[in-house]
């Protein structure tokens, strides 16, 4: 399930659910290890010190050097809120050794000096800490709402199901000798050979499916009904006859490998690559090469990002951002060639569903509830419905992720309780995408649930097994 990716990037961003009481890796340092790491961390080391000064300097500076767990950066935010780095010149020796003491510091001593520096160094590990997490948070995000996102996008790629010989093929109601007769009259089979109706199938598929184009041609009514009907194009109580839903599917059927330009001849994909410089007119390529350059070349276009935006919605998104005036009259090349130069998100720019097919995207505006009369006919308007549900998308999926992070932050006092409230949560946006899905998502849901019930199963199994190492080992588990 690909929510479980969203889980596993959380798991991957934070500290194990499962402490350890393994002490810190400095205790079995030699002398000049511990040298090593003081001066390689910039601190300074007495002239003639003794393993136990050396570890104690360590000690002192480890948690400021190494990198903060979320819940250290959490619970020094109340200190460290109202302070400056300057903030530490004017404190005496008991304010700084009250701060030393409040983060963890044990019996700070010293000269006034060697007390402000290690305030300092306090004070420069909780804002790279603040650092670290703003920029982990903010990849996080987007990486679970790519995720996320893509769960969406790809339910066009996973509906369709594997086919079944004995139903599925328009020769599929053939019986033996019919199949014999085509594969002999093809020269495939040799008469008077023995095959059983199976590899006469399976023949068949090589024969007759791999090479019909279009490859719907070969499905039999009731798969094309089954096609159509799982990407929420026609209702499964529609009563269709074959040519007409072979009508439906010239207009919504693509491959997950095709592209915008995979139906394009020589002459149009040289006449883009020239439009947008990537080669020069008088430059002689072969289909192969042109091909790869558009692969390459395609998403890094502004010409394709901006189509799926009106004028309006360009207008409106410059104007907002202040950097047009609301009355200024500019042309719409004028208006791309501002927004390509201040737009930041590069995710969006290189978004899937700009290299998809026009049949993909209608199919996709379907699946999303739009009806038919109200898909657009041209590629722009295509790409302007799609852009707007990839928005909302994302923005689901960074609020269901900003939930399961609670979760996995927050005080719940055990993995158990956390696993817990992450099922419940799980549970819930199930029952949600199952009663706002209806019959659209049904087959989907209920894919979805097996595999949840098999991911819970296998993380139980987990779980119980990481109990049993550690009571073999005398400890407890940690709680989160």
């Amino acid at each position: 399930m690909h929510f479980l990716r969203v889980l596993l990037l959380v798991g991957a961003a934070q500290a194990s659910w499962f402490g350890s009481d393994t002490p810190p890796a400095y205790t079995s340092w030699s002398t000049a290890e511990l040298s090593a790491w003081l001066q390689a961390h910039n601190i300074p080391v007495p002239s003639t010190p003794s393993t136990t000064q050396l570890q104690e300097l360590v000690r002192e500076n480890w948690s400021a050097a190494s990198a903060w767990t979320y819940d250290q950066y959490a619970s020094a935010q109340k200190s460290f809120s109202d302070i400056r780095d300057s903030s530490f010149d004017a404190w005496d020796e008991s304010r700084l050794r009250e701060f030393l003491l409040e983060q963890g510091v044990v019996a700070p001593s010293g000269p006034r000096e060697q007390l402000l520096l290690l305030a300092k160094s306090k004070y420069r590990a909780y804002t790279d800490a603040a650092s670290s997490f703003s920029s982990q948070a903010s990849s996080a995000s987007s990486s679970a709402s790519s995720a996320v996102s893509n769960t969406v996008v790809q339910a066009t790629a996973t509906a369709q199901r594997a086919f079944n010989d004995n139903r599925d093929w328009v020769y599929s109601s053939w019986d033996d000798s019919q199949l014999r007769a085509y594969l002999e009259d093809k020269g495939v089979l040799k008469t008077q050979t023995q095959k059983s109706r199976d590899q006469l199938l399976a023949m068949m598929r090589e024969t007759y499916a791999a090479v019909t184009n279009p490859v719907y041609d070969a499905w039999s009514t009731s798969y094309m009904k089954e096609w159509l009907v799982s990407h929420n194009i026609i209702r499964s109580d529609a009563q269709y006859k074959r040519d007409e839903l072979r009508g439906k599917l010239a207009s919504y059927y693509y491959d997950t490998s095709d592209y915008a330009w995979s139906t394009w001849d020589d002459s149009a994909l040289r006449t883009w690559l020239i439009a947008n410089n990537v080669i020069k007119p008088e430059a002689q390529i072969a289909r192969p090469k042109l091909l790869k350059l558009i692969q390459d070349n395609y998403t890094q276009a502004p010409s394709t990002f901006w189509a799926a935006w009106s004028d309006s919605q360009l207008r409106a998104w410059l104007v907002d951002h202040g950097y047009i005036a609301s009355d200024a009259q500019l042309k719409r090349d004028k208006m791309v060639k501002i927004a390509d130069e201040k737009y930041s998100d590069a995710s969006s720019k290189t978004a899937a569903y700009l290299t998809w097919p026009d049949a993909r995207l209608r199919a996709f505006l379907r699946e999303q509830g739009v009806p038919e009369d109200m898909v657009p006919g041209d590629r722009p308007g295509l790409l302007q419905e799609t852009r707007i549900r990839y928005i909302q998308t994302r923005t689901r999926a960074e609020a269901l992720f900003a939930r399961v992070s609670a979760i996995v932050n927050g005080n719940v006092r055990s993995a158990e309780d956390a696993i817990g409230h992450l099922i419940d949560l799980l549970r819930g946006e199930g029952d949600r995408a199952r009663d706002a899905g209806a019959k659209k998502y049904d087959q989907t849901y209920k894919e979805g649930e097996r595999a949840y019930r098999e991911g819970e199963k296998a993380f139980e199994e987990k779980k119980q097994k990481a109990y049993e190492n550690v009571k073999e080992k005398g400890g407890k588990g940690t709680e989160l």
